[in-house]
């Protein structure tokens, strides 16, 4: 009887460890990691951005590496990723591999409607080859007086 026990507990906890790997990410996380980011971009913009852009938690989820904040100013040029190599970066009119140019519509989107979805194609951490995702952008006044927009996706497959 304490063989069978202790399987479906090594069952359990790989089954759980596997779907947390996964990164089974809901709109609702998404959504709450923008809203707490962008308050947290209002009251301390600066430290806020060096946190981003060093990965803590939990602006990248230490549990869900592909649940995580990224943030553009209003030139879609990247001030804040978790992937310090992207900052900096402009990314204006660039697409992504089968040609919808997202950033510029996320950027787009948030100065026209503050706040919004779009879909794109994007590596996965942790996966190889390009996958569909979701990202939800909203505008926020930083604390410095200057405009970004903050943003965090899910992937679909």
């Amino acid at each position: 009887m304490k063989q069978i026990v202790y399987v479906f507990a090594v069952i359990f906890c790989v089954c759980f460890a596997v779907n947390t790997y996964a990164g089974d990410v809901t709109n609702a996380q998404v959504i709450s990691l923008v809203e707490k980011t962008c308050k947290d971009m209002e009251t301390d913009a600066k430290g806020t951005i060096a946190k981003i852009a060093n990965a803590e938690h939990p602006y990248k989820d230490s549990k869900t590496p592909s649940l995580y904040v990224f943030v553009y100013d209003t030139s879609v040029k990247i001030v804040a990723h978790p992937k310090k190599s992207l900052i900096g970066r402009s990314y204006k009119g660039k697409p992504d591999v089968r040609g919808k140019k997202f950033r510029d519509d996320i950027v787009n989107g948030a100065l026209a409607n503050g706040t919004g979805w779009v879909d794109y194609s994007y590596q996965k951490p942790e996966t190889k080859g390009i996958h569909k995702k979701i990202t939800y952008y909203k505008l926020v006044t930083g604390s410095d007086g200057v405009k970004y927009v903050v943003c965090s996706g899910k992937y679909l497959e």
